[in-house]
């Protein structure tokens, strides 16, 4: 197969036959506004996707029904629409860059940075209707949490009984599915608490696309993918005492 691809990072299957797959994905805005960034289903040729192993670069995903991973796509592929006209997440900018399989250019740096969370708000919509703010740290939500995004799927919130019945689930903890738009983490880099900076995880100009994080405790510190930028926003720099080294991102996405 000739020409180059974009990664998608990452789409989950949803069905494929001899001409074409379907896949969801986090959509890109129509209007400007994030609360459009929806998980949305997307159909494309499979003349336009590029599924063997490329040397240097992450896996492709499978083109089986409930993979999950990364899709390698076409100029053409990217352009590649919802029914009601909702782009792929990135397609048209800077964020997806057709450069595979020449892996070489274009890759973005990403750390790992360790932060004391004073606040981490979940703003997204719940079972695809109605929109919630769901404070990490607040009394909605348990203690011990373990929130994983990629853009394939949601983000598994504890709630307590008490964010239960706020949202009208019941009035027994239990998980809860959101699809965030926003994961605003306010807080100070653990080398220097009496600093103050703010992150929206699912702003791709500052944070990884993927995000896995855990405490078993309020207030506890968790480790955080950023750019420089995010770095920036939280005055620390990429090799600070409380930073990873930084590492090399395939595509931005």
């Amino acid at each position: 197969m000739a020409g180059k691809f974009a990664m998608v990072e990452k789409v989950e299957i949803e069905k494929v036959n001899d001409k074409t797959v379907t896949f969801a994905t986090r959509s890109g805005s129509k209007s400007g506004n994030p609360d459009e960034c929806l998980r949305r289903s997307f159909t494309c040729p499979l003349s336009e996707i590029w599924s063997q192993p490329i040397p240097g670069a992450p896996e492709p995903v499978a083109m089986t029904p409930g993979a999950v991973g990364n899709l390698f796509l076409s100029s053409t592929g990217l352009e590649t629409r919802t029914d009601d006209g909702f782009p792929i997440y990135g397609a048209g900018t800077p964020l997806l860059r057709i450069k595979w399989p020449d892996n070489a250019a274009g890759a973005q740096l990403l750390g790992e940075l360790t932060v004391l969370p004073s606040s981490i708000v979940v703003h997204g919509t719940l079972h695809g209707a109605a929109f919630v703010d769901i404070d990490l740290l607040g009394p909605d939500a348990a203690d011990a949490q373990h929130i994983t995004w990629h853009g394939a799927r949601g983000v598994t919130i504890q709630l307590t009984a008490r964010g239960a019945r706020r949202l009208h689930l019941g009035d027994q903890a239990m998980p809860v599915e959101v699809w965030p738009t926003k994961i605003t983490v306010i807080g100070a880099p653990k080398s220097d608490p009496s600093v103050s900076g703010t992150v929206d995880l699912l702003d791709s100009e500052r944070a990884g696309l993927a995000q896995d994080f855990r405490f078993t405790r309020h207030r506890e510190a968790i480790r955080l993918s950023l750019t420089p930028d995010g770095f920036a926003a939280f005055r620390a720099v990429p090799g600070a005492s409380d930073a990873a080294s930084v590492s090399h991102r395939a595509s931005r996405h």
